[in-house]
């Protein structure tokens, strides 16, 4: 170490000497005080960040995009249609387009219709969705991976380019164009020719959300008398994340069908533990709110734990009794929507192409799946007490007790556990929406000040 670095670490230390001796003097209102503003700073830090890594994604995207030739839309004739997607929702952060990240599947979407030059832009297409699905829970900190939200099926409505002329009656192959240029985990399969009014998100008739789990300690019939509560028309707003973007936001949904299946895809003879056996539960409605699938899943694998009773579900249906919701985690699911009067154009060539990434798909995590279940059936073996065996699987992804990771079947998680009915509530609607208000005004105003400090500088004659 030279005589510099030396002298560097004294003064530092020198530093943090008075550092010391300035907050042993502090009131116990200046040191909040402090805190606040190191607490604003670290904020600002932080937005720093964010920004940064923002700037560097986007001119990385610069860089590796081409310059585009000019293209003149006026030259070409437009249709109305509707695309069917499939994706698979785990490398991205929902499917709806946002602010803080560019990786969502909407942005590669229109990346994607872009570049093949069958839009000119979002704002000009004439675009709606079916449904969104959002980013999935945390399950790794450490490399940031998510469980996202996948679709068995989305569509899209929109006004494209279009090759049919009166001379020319052989329409451009959309699927085929936009898988050229689609990342393998979003894949178009279908399209159909729809009139200009109809719209994939007013014009849906169904949709449905299925959602996978290992059936591990669940008690399915429990799940089963629940889930007959959720089918009709009732207010939701426990059971979803409050959107009170609206001015008059109302959650009263109708769910028309709930079932919920064993599929037993796990066929293994010499299998002790029949908790690796494999569930589907599947909702269907006209519509649904934000989140709304992932709470009820979350409700009901509560109930199939016997760690709630069956009739919560009815009892978070009353909002007078219960008018704000309390604190409990989500799951995550599949998306699917049905729509009836559609005739779907499927070109098989890429029909074929879109199996074969999904068949590569389906064979790299079913090889890691079997040589872990190899694995498990080895140590298993190796039990005595087979009614000891820890069954875990996926629920431990919605549950936050640290218990819960030994997998067994005793009674400490149970004393442990706060019925969701006790626990502390979220802010009621009410209070949300008066928040909300209050904000767009003071932003409102904030905005018309700096409006008028601007025009004022104009006005002055230098």
């Amino acid at each position: 170490m030279s005589n510099k670095e030396i002298k560097n670490c004294k003064r530092k230390l020198k530093s943090d000497d008075n550092d010391d001796e300035i907050w042993s003097k502090l009131t116990r209102e200046q040191i909040i005080q402090r805190c606040k503003q190191l607490e604003k700073h670290v904020e600002q830090l932080r937005n720093t960040i964010i920004k940064k890594n923002e700037n560097e994604i986007n001119e990385k995207k610069i860089k590796k995009t081409k310059i585009m030739r000019p293209f003149d839309f006026s030259k070409h004739s437009k249709r109305h249609i509707f695309l069917k997607f499939i994706y698979l929702g785990w490398d991205y952060h929902g499917f709806v387009v946002q602010e803080t990240t560019s990786q969502t599947v909407e942005d590669f979407l229109f990346d994607a219709l872009i570049k093949t030059r069958l839009i000119e832009e979002r704002a000009t297409a004439n675009y709606h969705r079916c449904g969104r699905t959002d980013r999935g829970k945390l399950i790794s900190n450490k490399k940031k991976q998510t469980e996202g939200v996948s679709a068995f099926t989305q569509v899209i409505s929109l006004t494209v380019r279009s090759k049919i002329t009166a001379e020319c009656t052989e329409e451009l192959n959309y699927v085929q164009m936009l898988n050229g240029v689609l990342p393998s985990s979003i894949r178009c399969i279908a399209w159909a020719s729809v009139p200009d009014g109809k719209s994939a998100r007013f014009d849906c008739i169904s949709r449905s959300y299925r959602y996978y789990f290992p059936k591990t300690n669940l008690d399915l019939n429990r799940m089963r008398q629940a889930s007959v509560d959720l089918i009709g028309t009732h207010d939701f707003r426990n059971f979803c994340k409050l959107d009170i973007t609206n001015t008059e936001p109302t959650f009263i949904r109708r769910i028309d069908n709930v079932t919920i299946e064993q599929l037993n895809i796990d066929n293994d003879s010499n299998d002790y533990n029949s908790g690796y056996e494999m569930c589907q539960l599947m909702v269907h409605g006209s519509g649904f709110l934000w989140h709304q699938i992932r709470c009820i899943v979350a409700i009901l694998i509560l109930i199939g734990q016997g760690k709630e009773e069956i009739d919560l579900v009815k009892a978070l249906f009353d909002i007078e009794k219960y008018p704000c919701t309390p604190n409990y985690q989500i799951a995550s699911v599949l998306f699917d929507c049905q729509f009836n009067g559609v005739d779907w154009i499927c070109d098989q060539a890429s029909l074929r192409i879109t199996i074969c990434h999904l068949q590569r798909q389906w064979s790299s995590f079913q090889i890691r799946a079997t040589m872990i279940k190899s694995m498990l059936n080895n140590l298993e073996s190796q039990i005595c007490d087979k009614k000891q065996l820890p069954i875990l699987g996926q629920l431990s992804l919605i549950d936050n007790e640290s218990n819960s990771l030994l997998g067994y079947n005793n009674n400490n998680n149970r004393r442990n556990y706060q019925p969701i009915l006790t626990r502390p509530v979220r802010e009621s609607v009410e209070v949300k929406l008066e928040k909300y208000q209050n904000k767009k005004v003071k932003s409102e105003i904030t905005n018309e000040d700096n409006k008028n400090e601007t025009n004022q500088s104009d006005d002055v004659v230098v």
